[in-house]
């Protein structure tokens, strides 16, 4: 089989399973900041339907633990503000949510699962939710890797001090899950709340 069919085979499984995307706008009722959001019907086996709204903006709500890269305002202004684990938790909008691994795992099959969605998942990515390269903290408050790397957490605490990190690298395909210390600052995205 040559790379160009399989390509074409895996380019119409991730269209296949992707039905609608619809756009609007969340304003967050707590300081007034508005949010660009997706909502995504994905088909999953069997020809069943869940949908999924996520933001497209990376947070950027102040709390405790969070910060901006640098410690400079202008980068919380174009990549949103950098969270430990505890504080992406607290700082989702009431109905919104840090995503689980498997909300996170739902959308990277949908763009070609985790060897081919890093790219489709960045800004300006055919997914739409574009996902910034806006670096990471360590807890001495060294910051690295702005526009090379962008590192979301997801929701699930794994140890009293690790939980789970989704990362998209640039000019890369990939995409990492990996374990992190729970007091290093990520970026943080929310996921709207639904029933089961």
């Amino acid at each position: 089989m040559n790379v160009n069919y399989l390509s074409l085979v895996i380019l119409l499984l991730v269209f296949s399973s992707i039905q609608a995307q619809e756009t609007g706008e969340l304003v967050d009722s707590r300081d007034g900041k508005t949010y660009k959001i997706l909502t995504i019907k994905h088909e999953l086996e069997g020809g069943v339907f869940v949908t999924r709204t996520w933001m497209t903006q990376n947070l950027s709500y102040q709390v405790e633990g969070s910060f901006c890269y640098k410690k400079q305002r202008a980068y919380c202004e174009a990549y949103g503000r950098l969270y430990t684990f505890r504080g992406a938790i607290e700082a989702c909008p009431e109905g919104w949510h840090v995503p689980t691994i498997g909300e996170w795992n739902l959308l990277i099959q949908n763009f070609g699962g985790k060897n081919e969605a890093g790219l489709a998942l960045q800004r300006g990515g055919q997914s739409g939710i574009n996902l910034d390269l806006g670096g990471f903290g360590d807890p001495g408050s060294v910051f690295k890797n702005i526009g090379i790397s962008g590192n979301y957490w997801d929701s699930e605490k794994k140890s009293q001090n690790t939980a789970g990190l989704i990362s998209v690298q640039k000019d890369s395909k990939e995409v990492h899950h990996s374990l992190i210390g729970n007091w290093h600052r990520n970026s943080c995205r929310c996921i709207q709340d639904y029933e089961y």
